[in-house]
Parts: C-alpha cells; structure tokens; sequence
C-alpha cells in the first residue's frame, strides 16, 4: 500500500511540475508585449537610437559595448572593423545584403585599434570609399 502511495505522489508531482512548465512556457512568449510578437523588438530597436545617442568618436569598442550591447551584425576589414545596431522599425524579413535592410541600420566604424572613428551610413560609405572594402 505505501508502495503504492509513493508512485502516485511521483506520478502528481512530475505532473504538476509538466504543467507548470507549459504554463510559463506559454506565457514567455507573450511577456509585457500583450500578445504583439514584434513589440518586443521595436522596444529594442528604440533602446539602441537611445543608447547611441551617447557615442562619440575615439570611444573604445568596450566602451560602445557598454552603451549600446551587442551589434545586430559586424563586418571585419584589414583596417578595423563595423558593428551595425538596429535604428529603424521593420524589416526583419530581407537578407543583409538588401540595400532596403541596410538603411535600418546605423554603422559605427572602428579603426585597427579599436576606437571610433565615425558613425552612420554616410561617414560608413566614405571609409569604404577611401579605405577599401577589403574584408577578411
């Protein structure tokens, strides 16, 4: 009989622990969006126009990891390297090399010392102009 006691509570216990784990399975993906799969990205995407506020140029890429986090994409070159942060709403459905996918993103360009030299698509542009988009 005791025997037969401890397989039921076993059998209760897995059970409400399954259970439970659905539930806040579940729940995970709805989160403080209400329902809205994409509010949580366009959440993100405003804390990076935030938090790139606050860049300038000679910053350490420690430095821009610490106000804006981890790049949504890097591109390394012989004479530094790129992290792009997502600046703009949408879009998640292109590829990279989608022209219409890159101006959704803001470009901080470091030199092969790690530091800033300048930001946005334009001064991006003119550093592969003058330095080359030689990657590696």
């Amino acid at each position: 009989m005791m025997r037969n006691f401890s397989k039921f509570l076993i059998f209760g216990t897995l059970s409400c622990l399954i259970t439970l784990v659905g539930c806040f399975k579940s729940s995970g993906g709805l989160g403080r969006s209400g329902g809205n799969p994409f509010a949580d990205a366009d959440a993100a995407v405003s804390k990076n126009i935030e938090n790139l506020m606050g860049l300038s140029v000679g910053m350490t890429k420690a430095q821009v990891f610490s106000l804006s986090g981890i790049a949504n994409y890097v591109e390394g070159y012989d004479w530094g390297s790129v992290w792009f942060y997502k600046i703009r709403k949408g879009g998640n459905e292109s590829t990279l090399s989608d022209k219409e996918v890159e101006k959704r993103y803001m470009p901080v360009v470091f030199d092969n010392t790690d530091r800033v030299m300048g930001y946005g698509s334009k001064f991006y542009d003119q550093t592969l102009s003058d330095l080359g988009a030689g990657q590696f």
